[in-house]
């Protein structure tokens, strides 16, 4: 009971003042995962490329990069998860390059993982930066800078968003 208590308070930090309140909800089987904020969930016979919700990731060829896919396939490769998107006038929320922006939850024994926030916690994501306002993804990523997880036991990362600029 009080895990469920605890997801609903930290689903209500992301949509309760949030445009984009409403949501749809589906199963499925991730088929693939393309870096640490990317993959593809198979759903009725049809695969869906999806953005994780609230995270940035580092760019695969970015320092950090293939360890962040590589956490991200050993939580949710082949397993069936729980696909929450963002919905904006009846549909799919899309992000810059069209995918649908989701919260992944993974149900393992009773046990729910919201797997967008494991991301930020493990070190292997940053929160996304039009989301830095949010003090429960921002204590999440001090608690894994503070504790030198995964990016951030290399000295000075360079924020995804950085280094998609320096890049151009």
């Amino acid at each position: 009971m009080r895990t469920v208590i605890a997801l609903t308070g930290i689903l209500s930090l992301f949509y309760f003042n949030n445009a984009y309140s409403e949501t749809s909800e589906f199963y499925g089987i991730v088929s693939k995962v393309s870096d640490g904020d990317t993959i593809h969930v198979l759903h009725e016979n049809k695969t869906t490329k999806i953005r994780l919700s609230h995270i940035d990731a580092p760019e695969r060829k970015q320092t950090h990069g293939r360890k962040s896919q590589k956490f991200l396939e050993n939580m949710i490769l082949n397993k069936s998860v729980t696909v929450e998107c963002k919905m904006k006038n009846g549909k799919w929320y899309r992000g810059f390059y069209g995918r649908p922006i989701c919260n992944i939850y993974l149900y393992e024994i009773n046990s729910p993982t919201y797997i967008n926030a494991k991301m930020i916690k493990s070190g292997n994501a940053w929160v996304y930066k039009s989301e830095r306002n949010n003090p429960y993804l921002i204590n999440l990523e001090k608690d894994a800078k503070d504790n030198k997880r995964g990016l951030w036991a290399i000295p000075s990362p360079i924020k995804p968003w950085i280094y998609r600029k320096l890049k151009k």
